[in-house]
């Protein structure tokens, strides 16, 4: 159960770490579900708000000792605050790990920022 935690925060961590051109927020967190379904770490936090490459690879390896797949995901939605510069996406995802072999689901609240113009995911 600590692991899946753990997963959950770093996923949130990750997130804070990517940056990226697409036009919405529900965009962004799509690509970085991707990313991360295909265990793509670095490609994942390249999508957050995570400038230095140091910090990029101290979380890529954080997330490389996690035991977990992630089988599908769906964004269930999206909201963008009134002022247009923050916004929350919710997604729900099934996955496995090295405590469950069947498949367990989850939600959860990705926040993220606008930064220069481009949405990236914030912890």
């Amino acid at each position: 159960m600590k692991k899946i935690l753990l997963f959950i925060g770093v996923i949130a961590v990750a997130l804070i770490m990517a940056s990226c051109s697409s036009s919405s927020p529900k965009d962004v967190t799509n690509n970085y579900y991707k990313a991360l379904q295909k265990g793509d770490f670095e490609k994942a936090l390249s999508y957050s708000t995570v400038e230095n490459n140091e910090e990029i690879q101290k979380e890529v390896e954080k997330l490389k000792g996690i035991e977990m797949d992630i089988k599908d995901f769906e964004i269930v939605s999206e909201t963008i605050s009134e002022d247009g510069q923050t916004a929350e996406v919710d997604v729900k995802y099934s996955y496995t790990s090295s405590f469950n072999s069947e498949p367990k689901e989850s939600v959860n609240n990705v926040k993220l920022v606008k930064q220069d113009g481009k949405w990236k995911v914030k912890g």
